[in-house]
């Protein structure tokens, strides 16, 4: 019997320490529409600018349940379910304060009130969890002052740190690889090493590398130096070289270099086929073949010069037809020779189809 009571007492506990609280998120909505609401109200009922008539209805609104309900039924505005339940299971506590505190001219404060000490959907600043404990570090200081604890100022989160860039450990009181520990005001700052280090360093600049990164060098007196890949010639033929900081990168030659130490025309070593060296304007300009007038001479035909090269067209009026360029037909023939088809094939329809018979 004594054990089935103890079981009973375990259960309700158990129960009761699962109840889901509200969330604090929700409960500072209805927090920060509640001022709102007293902003529009004040507005809507005191802004005659007679101030004789304000001062005399202040006392009959202002703290009035008529004010009251046009606040309340806002506080929501068009957020989910779980805020109108919310608001239906505490409305008794928003009239209390509505009453007892603000309509006293108390200065209390209205987050505290509801969301801390009367819903529990929140913790105070820098404390967490169901029992609202203090973030680690401390509720003045919490992670030390260099990241942000997990759920502070909810009923929610495990309160463990997440440390801000550079920081590592469980109060962020460390510096990760790739920092170094400064200070300031007597507080731990970690700043980046220089990008020439690998892992670590000791203090900023190259000079403070305890080990290079790849594409840097040792230098005694300047510390970790970039290394200039492209004095090796590491890119492809017709392409040019670029380094960077650690690095190169290679990108392809200008269409009128054959070979190139650079960017654009202007940077050709060798001129490609097509074009030649204009030594005036000191770039490899583009060959125009159809100058001289010696290419593309069948019957109506005309030479295009291209980037490069050149290509024989038919001249306007001419398409290309069995390797060479003939008239295109005029609409009124073409529509004869539909008509044509539709009666029965000609005799040049007959020999083109044995022609492709044949083929």
């Amino acid at each position: 019997m004594e054990l089935k009571f103890l079981f009973v007492i375990f259960l309700v506990f158990c129960c009761a320490d699962a109840k889901k609280l509200p969330k604090c998120s929700i409960c500072k909505d209805i927090v920060r529409n509640f001022h709102k609401g007293l902003g529009s109200t004040a507005k809507s009922n005191f802004g005659g600018g007679n101030t004789k008539w304000e001062e005399k209805s202040l006392g009959s609104y202002a703290f009035s349940e008529t004010r009251l309900v046009e606040i309340i039924e806002n506080l929501c505005e068009e957020s989910a379910k779980e805020c109108h339940s919310l608001l239906e299971e505490h409305e008794e506590t928003i009239e209390r304060f509505w009453f007892k505190e603000f309509g006293k001219k108390k200065d209390t404060n209205f987050h505290q009130y509801l969301c801390i000490d009367h819903m529990m959907a929140c913790c105070p600043n820098n404390t967490y969890g169901r029992l609202c404990k203090s973030c680690p570090g401390g509720e003045k200081n919490p992670c030390s002052g260099n990241g942000e604890c997990n759920g502070a100022g909810t009923r929610e989160g495990t309160g463990k740190c997440k440390c801000s860039t550079g920081y590592k450990g469980d109060l962020c009181n460390e510096c990760k690889d790739g920092f170094y520990e400064g200070s300031e005001n007597d507080k731990l700052e970690c700043k980046a090493c220089h990008i020439s280090c690998k892992n670590t360093c000791w203090e900023g600049g190259p000079k403070g590398c305890d080990e290079c990164k790849s594409g840097w060098t040792e230098n005694e007196e300047l510390g970790c130096q970039d290394i200039n890949e492209c004095l090796e010639s590491p890119c492809e033929e017709n392409q040019y070289c670029t380094n960077t900081q650690g690095s190169h990168s290679c990108f392809t030659c200008d269409l009128a270099c054959l070979s190139c130490e650079g960017s654009g025309p202007a940077r050709c070593t060798e001129c490609n086929a097509g074009y030649k060296l204009n030594s005036e304007a000191g770039i490899c300009a583009d060959i125009n073949e159809c100058s001289d007038g010696s290419l593309c001479t069948g019957d109506n035909q005309e030479c295009e010069n291209l980037p490069g090269s050149y290509e024989c067209v038919c001249k306007k009026g001419f398409s290309m037809s069995e390797g060479s360029c003939q008239p295109i037909p005029e609409d009124s023939s073409a529509s004869g020779e539909n008509s044509g088809d539709q009666e029965g094939n000609t005799t040049e329809d007959s020999t083109a189809d044995s022609e492709k018979d044949e083929l």
